[in-house]
């Protein structure tokens, strides 16, 4: 048998700092399954406009290119640190393979090698974490805080899946309204954003923070409201949907909330439903909706109930529904993003 040639066999990672320096084959990768790679792809494409619009690149921005060796021939993961609505993300990693195709030796090894690339690339205070498939993000040796910051699964939903409401939930003597938010509602959506980050530590906001939010997402028309009224009352947002990370083919739900006055009434199910027919059936209609949801979130029942795939367990596994973990390193070395 021929012996094999370690430098031309084993996994070789490309740093890129320009958006249009990522190479055909990666962004082709991504392309493929934008559902997963819901983390990158919106952020690089809007990244790439940027920089085609004013001729230089964004030094917050960074990606990395594993192969499967020096030849380049196929590719294994594409990783970023980029900047999004808020402020830093994580190290994000997408894998081109299935989670079922992973083997545990072989993610490690390509590991080790994007992390040196990443070491000699960026600032260590700018990795504060990482989120990826299960596998990959244990495969970074990341071991400071045994629970992670974010345990949740991946799920996706289209025209097909959508299950429609026999009827929507009446709640007595409520009136209500679910459309677009407006410049009026950024104080509220502001406040029920700062909530939303409470409880996700350790990215909470500030009074201020939650208000610049509310801002970005109305002016970027990428949030949603359940408008509620009791009678003659004072009209209130009962929930939230935003949807910031959005592609050609895919957008992705990124935050629900609804205040604890407001919840087990149907209003997050009735919102979430509706934003979803939005984008799938617009002038501009998305083939998928892609979401997280903590794996310990009651909420998971409510996106089921709309029509994500994998999350009733009772159905049995979806392919590509899979578990996502964010561990994160010692918050006394590193500067803690905001996603």
């Amino acid at each position: 048998m021929p012996a094999i040639n370690i430098e031309t066999s084993s996994p070789f990672c490309e740093v890129v700092t320009s958006a249009r320096g990522l190479s055909p084959k990666a962004l082709s990768a991504l392309q493929a399954d934008p559902v997963k790679a819901n983390l990158i792809l919106p952020t690089y494409l809007k990244a790439r406009a940027e920089e085609q619009k004013n001729g230089l690149p964004n030094p917050e921005n960074t990606w990395f290119v594993c192969y499967d060796s020096p030849a380049r021939s196929r590719i294994l993961y594409v990783a970023s640190l980029t900047k999004g609505m808020t402020g830093d993300y994580p190290l994000f990693i997408f894998t081109t393979a299935s989670r079922s195709s992973l083997v545990k030796e072989d993610v490690e090894y390509a590991m080790e090698i994007m992390a040196e690339a990443i070491d000699l690339s960026v600032s260590r205070e700018r990795v504060y974490s990482v989120f990826a498939v299960d596998l990959v993000a244990a495969a970074t040796g990341i071991e400071f805080y045994t629970r992670p910051y974010y345990d949740s699964t991946i799920s996706f939903c289209s025209k097909r899946d959508i299950i429609q409401s026999r009827q929507d939930t009446v709640i007595p003597g409520i009136q209500y309204d679910l459309c677009p938010a407006t410049w009026e509602d950024i104080p509220e959506i502001g406040r029920l954003c700062e909530m939303f980050a409470a409880e996700s530590e350790p990215f909470v906001l500030t009074p201020r923070q939650g208000q610049e939010e509310g801002h970005k997402l109305v002016a970027s028309q990428q949030v949603w409201v359940h408008r509620v009224r009791n009678g003659n009352g004072p009209t209130e947002i009962a929930s939230i949907v935003a949807f910031t990370r959005n592609c050609d083919k895919v957008a992705t739900i990124t935050k629900v909330y609804t205040p604890p006055n407001w919840r087990k009434r149907g209003c997050a199910e009735r919102l979430v439903r509706r934003v979803c027919k939005s984008l799938l059936y617009s002038t501009d209609p998305k083939e998928h909706i892609a979401l997280f949801v903590g794996n310990n979130n009651p909420a998971a029942k409510v996106y089921a109930r709309v029509g994500f795939l994998g999350l009733d367990k009772s159905k049995g596994p979806v392919e590509g529904v899979d578990r996502w973990v964010e561990i994160g390193f010692d918050r006394r070395q590193v500067q803690i993003g905001q996603w």
